[in-house]
């Protein structure tokens, strides 16, 4: 009776071959469900919001722009003459919802948020705005 004997060789060699094997399944299976990687749109969402509580004079516009820098978060932000600060976000949706709890949640360390509104969010297919800014309140903003 004669048996044959696999070496390690052998068994290695049929392993490689089931595993491409495998692999070429699977690479089937998922090139149909795939989208071309030149094809993807990327969201940008755009948003006004309203800070109320202590916002002013505890350096909100100013940590407001360093948060909006670091997330990659474009628009502005300013004081308004009700005690406020009002202004504008746009961003991909991960920095653009990261900035938005930022602002409701967090602000600057010495500052207390009592309501944050936010407007309707819209989806724009450019961005609006270079970078993030600090706008000045016009010198004749209370003559009406």
């Amino acid at each position: 009776m004669i048996t044959s004997v696999q070496t390690q060789t052998d068994r290695s060699h049929l392993k490689k071959l089931y595993y491409k094997s495998k692999e070429r399944t699977v690479a089937q299976q998922t090139s149909v469900t795939k989208k071309p990687k030149d094809v993807q749109v990327l969201i940008i969402q755009c948003c006004e919001f309203e800070i109320f509580g202590i916002v002013q004079d505890v350096s909100f516009r100013h940590y407001t722009l360093r948060r909006a820098q670091k997330l990659g978060v474009r628009g502005w932000c300013m004081y308004t003459d009700n005690s406020t600060v009002k202004g504008l976000i746009q961003g991909y949706p991960k920095s653009f919802e990261a900035m938005r709890i930022w602002l409701k949640y967090t602000g600057s360390p010495t500052s207390r948020i009592d309501k944050c509104v936010f407007g309707p969010i819209e989806e724009l297919q450019n961005f609006t705005y270079a970078d993030f800014t600090i706008k000045k309140v016009s010198p004749d903003a209370n003559v009406q």
